[in-house]
């Protein structure tokens, strides 16, 4: 749970940002348009890739901070046998 607490960050950060830009645009008639340029099945791919890149970039900051502790606390030999588990 400690470790994964950057991701509840993020998740609930994104969470916050859609529903205030949502609240403050409820009244703009645009919304169906965007579902609609979305719902296309040509364009499916791409809405299911955003929570990926999300994910993928979560993973490799996560990464990227863990060898950054290493290196402070003067581990640099160990960050290569972190990158093999």
């Amino acid at each position: 749970m400690q470790r994964h607490r950057g991701l509840f960050v993020v998740i609930a950060l994104l969470a916050v940002a859609g529903f205030g830009s949502w609240y403050a645009t409820k009244t703009w008639e645009g919304w169906e348009y965007i579902l609609d340029i979305v719902g296309k099945g040509d364009n499916m791919p791409i809405a299911g890739l955003i929570p990926i890149i999300a994910f993928f970039t979560y993973l490799s900051m996560d990464e990227a901070f863990r060898h950054d502790r290493l290196i402070k606390q003067g581990r640099e030999d160990e960050i290569l046998d972190e990158m093999y588990k």
